[in-house]
């Protein structure tokens, strides 16, 4: 019998996953989806539309099963440079196109796209083809409002960076 899991569980709540279930980020964005945990139970997923499933989230069914999203290896563009600023340059030019991204201090990840990788290349970054897991920045207001703030430890890069940018438009 396949779990139906409608739920996503609080991240902080314990709750020891009875399941894993490997998605690639085109899956994870979707709100209804039938798929197979990795030992074989298969699972429908119907949840609110909008809700992304990150590496880690934990969805339940009615009969108490917990089903643990772990992000599944896919093909990515690995973006890197020999300088701060190409990369800042870089990634500008990607979030100006609205496009999602795993962001770290020397490295942006992205979805394979030839036109995206000539721009940034244009600029003096370096693109590499990788079979990694893809678990983009959320955005900056995934999840909560426009007025909700998001701080500290929890908050993703993107986050942390919108709210530093809306603390100085105030002052």
């Amino acid at each position: 019998m396949a779990l139906r899991c409608t739920r996503v569980l609080d991240s902080t709540a314990p709750a020891p996953a009875t399941h894993e279930l490997r998605l690639g980020y085109d899956e994870r964005v979707r709100s209804r989806l039938a798929a197979v945990c990795s030992d074989g139970t298969a699972v429908a997923i119907l949840l609110p539309r909008g809700t992304v499933m990150r590496d880690g989230t934990l969805l339940a069914d009615d009969d108490g099963a917990v089903v643990r999203v772990v992000a599944a290896a896919q093909p990515v563009a690995r973006i890197t440079a020999d300088a701060p600023l190409t990369l800042i340059r870089a990634v500008y030019h990607l979030a100006n196109r609205h496009v999602a991204a795993s962001l770290a201090a020397d490295r942006v990840l992205i979805e394979p796209d030839p036109v995206l990788e000539h721009l940034v290349e244009s600029l003096g970054a370096h693109v590499e083809h990788l079979h990694l897991p893809f678990d983009p920045e959320p955005g900056a207001y995934a999840g909560h409002s426009h007025g909700d703030a998001v701080a500290g430890e929890d908050a993703t890069i993107g986050e942390q960076l919108s709210i530093e940018a809306h603390r100085e438009r105030r002052k």
